[in-house]
């Protein structure tokens, strides 16, 4: 029942983005905000609850000479209060990318509105984390 009404608030959610958004098989769908933001869904059966999650972008490798000083950052930025609004970042190892994520129990998404606020916060997050690691760890000739 909380699947059903997951559809149809993302449904309404897609006609707001102009996307066609929707779940398929699985409980995943994707879609882009500005032409640079993936958000990946996911929908837990089990336990109605929606895992959302976002690249951020690379990490550069855990052998990379400032791997150390990336992974302190990505932590701090996990604190309370820190760059992530609350959002985890995780590092996905064999994609080499540095992921945003959140959970919420389907019953909380029950309107349109809850569930873009939430995307809203999630896309938030991502540009705070992009932003600065581009600043703590710019990339060669970006001086």
């Amino acid at each position: 029942m909380l699947r059903e009404q997951f559809d149809g608030v993302l449904a309404e959610f897609g006609e707001l983005v102009g996307q066609r958004l929707a779940l398929d098989g699985d409980g995943s769908a994707t879609f882009t905000v500005d032409e640079e933001i993936i958000v990946n869904l996911q929908y837990l059966e089990e336990s109605d609850t929606v895992v959302a999650f976002a690249p951020v972008g690379a990490f550069g490798g855990l052998d990379a000479p400032d791997a150390g000083e990336k992974a302190l950052e990505l932590l701090r930025m996990n604190e309370p209060g820190g760059a992530t609004e609350g959002y985890t970042l995780a590092l996905d190892e064999e994609a080499d990318l540095v992921l945003a994520m959140d959970r919420r129990i389907a019953l909380v998404l029950g309107h349109a509105d809850s569930f873009a606020a939430w995307m809203e916060s999630l896309v938030r997050a991502v540009r705070a984390v992009r932003e600065r690691f581009a600043e703590r760890f710019p990339l060669e000739g970006e001086d």
